[in-house]
């Protein structure tokens, strides 16, 4: 049997086979690679179960393994479900709503791991597709040093094992954040590839497009994404744990007045709860964060022209918080 150089995870939810096929064909349809060193693993997180898999024969170069769960627990575990039975020597998450960029997605992936040798991390670009305001779509590059999407990137498993990193239980949004960042902060050995090799496709029913649900306001779980962040930098990196820490509450200050928390109970526990586990940290951060603040307000990419005059408001509020 020939050994598994990627394992491609896919969670999905309500997708049917027709979208599915989408993300599956893109696969299928890859050129110069041997499809004997990848698998598919197709994990189902509750929502629509496929009545008959042997729609998906269509699909001649890829075996596609299936799990599903009958309850929902969010993509992170149906990643975890996917890692946990995977067989590759890396692993590739895809959203079930999205499609590698182009037919030589995967030989660029494979031509890094033969050309240079193995690495823990190995991050591409990829392309994101959003809809205006006229309702015409447009398209954005993301740089290849991005640390936050899951995909247009190869994770080593036996790296992942070594730092022993799970998707987390409780988090069902901000879950790639934590672990992608958690993998890369703690890499020693990331490759950078300058080439375009996925497409973010645009779907008004996503996590984070979909308005109903206000991704951007549930600063709770944001911050409960970065308690466990924290946590793991505390135990396995220290040294990087106070600049963490104050880029955060630095970020923190422009979220609150961007998005209303959409649970202010919950909110304020959260906060609560890094104060209290991070209260080692917060001297030197509320020393260092008008400055920090003035600088992301200056030349920020995000956070140009925001306003900072609220900032000794939000210094008292933090230091309040019980």
């Amino acid at each position: 049997m020939t050994p598994k150089l990627v394992s491609i995870i896919i969670p999905y939810h309500n997708e049917n086979e027709q979208q599915l096929a989408i993300a599956l064909s893109s696969i299928n349809n890859q050129i110069g690679i041997d499809f004997n060193r990848i698998e598919v693993i197709l994990i189902g997180d509750g929502g629509y179960k496929i009545p008959d898999f042997h729609v998906f024969d269509i699909f001649a170069n890829i075996k596609i393994n299936y799990y599903y769960f009958n309850q929902s627990q969010g993509a992170g575990m149906a990643r975890q479900k996917g890692m946990d039975i995977a067989s590759g020597r890396y692993y590739m998450f895809m959203n079930a709503d999205d499609e590698l960029h182009f037919a030589g997605a995967l030989l660029e992936f494979f031509n890094v791991v033969s050309g240079s040798g193995n690495h823990e991390v190995i991050i591409a670009k990829y392309i994101e597709q959003y809809k205006t305001s006229d309702n015409t779509f447009r398209y954005v590059t993301h740089p290849q040093n991005d640390w936050k999407a899951a995909y247009a990137k190869w994770f080593s498993a036996d790296y992942i094992e070594q730092i022993d990193l799970h998707w987390q239980k409780d988090l069902r949004i901000f879950e790639d954040t934590y672990f992608v960042g958690l993998a890369c902060e703690l890499a020693d050995n990331i490759y950078y590839h300058d080439s375009v090799v996925y497409s973010w496709l645009y779907n008004a029913n996503s996590t984070v497009r979909d308005k109903k649900k206000a991704f951007f306001n549930q600063l709770s779980d944001w911050v409960l994404a970065n308690r466990h962040y924290f946590e793991i930098i505390r135990d396995k990196k220290p040294q990087n744990l106070q600049n963490n820490f104050e880029a955060f509450i630095a970020d923190l200050y422009f979220w609150e007045q961007l998005y209303k928390p959409a649970n202010q109970q919950k909110y304020d526990i959260q906060l609560s709860l890094l104060m209290q586990e991070n209260k080692d940290l917060w001297q030197a951060c509320k020393n260092n964060l008008p400055e920090i603040v003035a600088k992301l307000s200056e030349n920020g990419a995000k956070r140009s022209g925001q306003d900072v005059t609220q900032l000794s408001s939000f210094i008292i509020a933090m230091e309040n918080i019980r």
